[in-house]
């Protein structure tokens, strides 16, 4: 009970009725610097949640053979392609443990995507597209509805996770009528598929997964195999030099267009010859027949065991092939998050070391008012530290409601962006994890024990100037 009075009454005596203004600049000072702290350290670890479960599989990577040169160059020359002496080589080398081929499509291919439904607002986002297949044992899981038949009522497609996060965040904030979606808005899309040139044929499709491994266009091998066969349009990419009465006619025409000729009366009489060779002719009726390949591979998919071996990056580098992680590992994204992070870090940084000088200003200022009462009251006989105490009491009462308000507006603005985040797709959990609690319990304490240094130090050498002038 004494020592309670003795406080109440320490606490009247030195009670500075002056102006305030600069502890409420330093408790603002504070109020911000700790939200930005708080909003960095968490969002930098939820963006790291995010990122680690949308990445793709390590042990996966895609192969193909360099494309060089421009378009004229390349217009006349075969595909590059692995034959299977390639793909037995590649097999055999040490870590690898399966390879998977690419299907592609072989005819002409336009998607009508229709995010707010046919019926209703917005309009359609429209594409010339590929489809490509691989065996399902490369696939991250078989979605639901994956087996396709030809008595179907829609094409199953499985299309990279990271394609959703390009429209949510690049696409649809530029197209007021492209919405925001989520993977289960995205799956209820309805899309139409146009097969040909003169968009012929139509099918119905539907996105039926997101995958984190494979950064392709993929749907089941069934529907491509019977795709092909029904429209596809083999040796589309064979040219040729069309000669008529000895010279040369027109551009180079394709192998499928030369054969859309054959009903013109003089179509005996005409030769062609390959772009590469333009004095080898030969009859057109011959550049019509196509020839046989043994291998139509373009693109293979290895699971290796872990990281590429020395053996398989050295083999790469020699034939020139290229490697490419399935779905990058958004180097960029983190790199950017990064130094997101540290800019806001640092400024959070920043305005609570200008806070915690302008609060021991401050305090010293208020010390300074207080100095006449406090040389009266160290005479009385009371101590630094029981002076002292009453400074840092102040300080506490101002720096708690201020901590608490900063984490209070800190939580509100993460609430409202993790709603907005959730619209799009992102799924980011409410509240502070505990490593952002023990961070802002570590802060709050360095911010009390350095105010308290300051206040120790000022009473301290008030305590010696007072020392001095009685020894005079």
């Amino acid at each position: 009970m004494k020592d309670s009075l003795t406080q109440n009454a320490l606490r009247a005596s030195l009670k500075d009725s002056g102006s305030r203004v600069e502890l409420w600049f330093a408790s603002i000072g504070c109020l911000i610097g700790t939200i930005l702290l708080v909003l960095a350290v968490q969002f930098f670890q939820d963006a790291n949640v995010f990122l680690i479960e949308n990445s793709g599989s390590k042990n996966y990577f895609t192969l193909n053979k360099k494309v060089e040169g421009g378009a004229l160059a390349n217009l006349g020359n075969d595909e590059q392609v692995f034959k299977e002496q390639e793909l037995d080589d590649i097999q055999s080398i040490q870590g690898v443990k399966r390879i998977g081929s690419f299907t592609r499509n072989q005819f002409p291919l336009t998607l009508y995507i229709w995010p707010s439904g046919k019926i209703g607002f917005g309009a359609a986002a429209k594409t010339d597209l590929f489809f490509e297949s691989i065996p399902d044992a490369f696939l991250d899981f078989i979605p639901e509805g994956w087996d396709w038949q030809e008595d179907s009522k829609f094409v199953p497609i499985m299309v990279p996770k990271f394609y959703l996060d390009l429209w949510n965040f690049g696409l649809a904030p530029s197209r007021i009528e492209y919405p925001a979606l989520s993977t289960e808005a995205a799956t209820g899309m309805p899309i139409e598929l146009f097969i040909g040139k003169k968009r012929d044929h139509t099918l119905n499709g539907r996105f039926v997964a997101f995958s984190k491994r494979i950064n392709s266009v993929l749907v089941p091998k069934a529907f491509l195999d019977w795709a092909n066969q029904k429209f596809g349009q083999p040796g589309k990419n064979d040219f040729f030099f069309l000669w008529k009465k000895g010279s040369i006619v027109g551009p180079p025409i394709s192998r499928s267009d030369l054969s859309s000729l054959r009903d013109d009366p003089n179509f005996e009489n005409w030769e062609v010859s390959p772009l590469e060779d333009p004095a080898a002719r030969i009859p057109a009726m011959e550049g019509t027949v196509i020839p046989e390949s043994n291998s139509d591979t373009s693109r293979i998919i290895l699971q290796i065991e872990e990281d590429p071996s020395a053996e398989l990056l050295r083999h790469i580098e020699e034939k020139g092939y290229e490697l490419n992680v399935e779905l990058p590992q958004q180097d960029l994204v983190k790199k950017t998050l990064g130094g997101l992070f540290l800019f806001v870090l640092a400024m959070g940084c920043l305005l609570s070391f200008l806070s915690i000088a302008n609060f021991a200003t401050s305090f010293r200022l208020v010390i300074s008012r207080s100095r006449q009462k406090a040389e009266d009251l160290l005479m009385l006989g009371f101590s630094n530290a029981q002076i002292s105490k009453i400074f840092v009491h102040q300080f506490v009462r101002l720096f708690i409601p201020t901590l608490l308000g900063s984490l209070l507006i800190s939580y509100q603005i993460k609430s409202v962006l993790g709603d907005r985040a959730r619209g799009m797709g992102i799924d980011i959990e409410d509240g502070f994890t505990y490593n952002t609690l023990i961070l802002v319990f570590a802060y709050a304490c360095l911010y009390v024990l350095a105010n308290k240094w300051v206040i120790d130090k000022s009473i301290q050498s008030l305590s010696l100037w007072r020392g001095k002038v009685r020894n005079r």
